[in-house]
């Protein structure tokens, strides 16, 4: 089974990835505006807690409230599997709070992967103003003014694995694609266990040299068999005596050795 719709999702590590939501009803008017820092965290064994910054890039204050919203193909209470502090807190204009998550798994709690939607809610705390030469012509409409405030829900995905090992890839040697404009070629890689997903870091790199062609994280979500690592092409030239290899960490951002490497001539 392949997914050619979902493709892997690769981000700079030296970005931070801003899920920026800018509301403004006008250019005069002031609107909500704020972002987070990422919108994925992976909870394990291994790491049983994250942070993500809850960003307020509005002029006024901002109150941040977050809670629970589903666990996929679940009836659990996601509350029940993780923790998070804080629930509501409130962010002075062009300032960032920490949202932290920690895993909190009842003993009964079911070997396997759990992935947890999580809302944050983002209300701006200075109403907007009324426009001063707003004229109410109908008689019917004069009395109450009543602004409905539009409020952001920015989603959050939590994977929390319980009692299981790390997912990693089966990869295969580089594909070449020389009628491809946009990319040199692809590296095919395959999950080993399908019904779970793989969050980890990913780099493309010529042997040799050692130049760096690629680099982000690849996030395949549960279900996803397979998909492809594609070679940007850009300024790159295949050289007929280079190695191209791809790197593969089990975890995002990456530390130490990458946990598996397949190189091409």
């Amino acid at each position: 089974m392949r997914t050619d719709f979902i493709k892997p999702y690769l981000l700079s590590i030296t970005t931070i990835i801003l899920l920026l939501i800018s509301l403004n009803t006008d250019a005069q008017s002031k609107g909500v505006s704020v972002a987070i820092s990422d919108n994925l965290l992976v909870l394990d064994k291994r790491k049983r807690s994250g942070t993500i910054e809850l960003i307020n890039l509005s002029a006024d204050p901002t109150e941040f409230s977050v809670s629970v919203l589903s666990v996929e193909n679940s009836e659990l209470d996601g509350s029940k599997l993780i923790r998070w502090s804080p629930k509501r807190a409130l962010a002075s204009a062009h300032k960032t709070l920490p949202f932290r998550v920690a895993a909190r798994p009842p003993k009964e709690l079911p070997i396997g992967e759990y992935l947890i939607h999580v809302g944050v809610r983002a209300e701006r705390q200075v109403p907007p103003p009324l426009d001063p030469n707003t004229v109410i012509t109908d008689e019917s409409e004069q009395g109450i003014a009543v602004m409905i405030p539009i409020v952001p829900v920015l989603p959050i995905t939590i994977y929390y694995r319980h009692g299981i090992q790390t997912p990693m890839l089966a990869i295969a040697p580089l594909v070449q694609t020389p009628d491809d404009v946009g990319f040199i070629g692809y590296f095919p890689v395959r999950k080993l266990q399908p019904q779970y997903s793989f969050v980890g870091t990913v780099q493309i790199i010529e042997k040799k040299s050692n130049v760096v062609i690629n680099r982000g994280r690849l996030h395949l979500r549960q279900g996803t068999v397979a998909s492809d690592v594609k070679m940007p092409r850009g300024k790159q030239v295949m050289l007929d005596t280079g190695i191209y290899c791809i790197q593969v960490w089990d975890h995002f951002p990456s530390k130490g050795q990458p946990n598996a490497e397949v190189c091409a001539d």
